[in-house]
């Protein structure tokens, strides 16, 4: 996969159930993007690019293990859903 697959990530608020720390420089999570089929979901990993302006970043994603991830997931206008218990982002690809 790409490394140059820009995505802009929408963080829930902590108050609203969100993460209590935001991460700084990298982070891996799970991912269920909208258009792969229902219960399907990825590891991604997240390189930060940009600094947090009212609960949004600007970030590098790629698959944890990019060989078994569909490449047809990280394209332009790609929505996708980020969580750890629950829901701590939405995210878009905005890049590739």
């Amino acid at each position: 996969m790409d490394n140059k697959v820009i995505a802009r990530i929408n963080w829930v608020p902590t108050e609203q159930g969100g993460k209590k720390r935001f991460p700084l420089t990298k982070y891996s999570t799970a991912a269920h993007f909208h258009a792969d089929e229902e219960g399907q979901d990825w590891s991604v990993v997240l390189n930060i690019i940009s600094n947090y302006d009212n609960y949004e970043t600007l970030c590098s994603i790629k698959f944890l293990f990019p060989e078994k991830a569909p490449g047809n997931l990280l394209v332009v206008g790609s929505k996708f859903v980020l969580y750890e218990l629950g829901k701590v982002a939405d995210g878009e690809i905005i890049k590739s």
